[in-house]
């Protein structure tokens, strides 16, 4: 096989991959959207039913995270509006981590600390700690790198005369 044959072989291959890869990432997309919508419909008729408001609260806030990263799943990976939104989804992702520790803990004080309450408490921490302080973390570092580019562009730039 000539040489130039090869060449022209492995960028088809790689071509093929990277197409069967995005047409993965938009059907686990639509899956986590589906999913997602069902448990946010199930949030939304708990904020309704008076004992499970609370619990409507936290799955709304969690699975409406997740559905925008499933609609985000089947965008532009490079877009600007993707870095945005994303930031969003972690930030809603760590409210809703929040809201679950808070109502664990004043269930915990309400009704006694028991093995159950133990396993949310800390899944929720670790949420808190992801998505919440680093989605303010990650907000943070790309409006000081936004700022910083900002800057670069309004400075004078320096001509060189011959």
């Amino acid at each position: 096989m000539p040489r130039d044959d090869r060449a022209r072989w492995w960028e088809a291959q790689a071509w093929a991959l990277s197409a069967e890869a995005d047409r993965r990432r938009r059907r686990q997309g639509t899956a986590v959207i589906i999913v997602s919508a069902a448990f946010v419909l199930i949030s939304v008729f708990c904020l309704f039913v008076g004992a499970l408001v609370l619990i409507g609260l936290v799955g709304l806030m969690f699975f409406g995270g997740c559905l925008l990263a499933g609609i985000l799943m089947r965008g532009d990976p490079d877009s600007q509006t993707t870095l945005v939104l994303s930031l969003c989804v972690s930030l809603l992702l760590g409210l809703g981590c929040a809201l679950l520790f808070t109502f664990t803990l004043l269930s915990a004080q309400t009704y006694g600390l028991r093995g159950a309450q133990l396993a949310p408490l800390a899944v929720s921490a670790i949420g808190i700690v992801f998505f919440g302080i680093g989605g303010v973390v990650a907000l943070v570092w790309r409006r000081r790198q936004r700022r910083a580019r900002l800057q670069y562009e309004r400075a004078p730039r320096r001509t060189e005369r011959s």
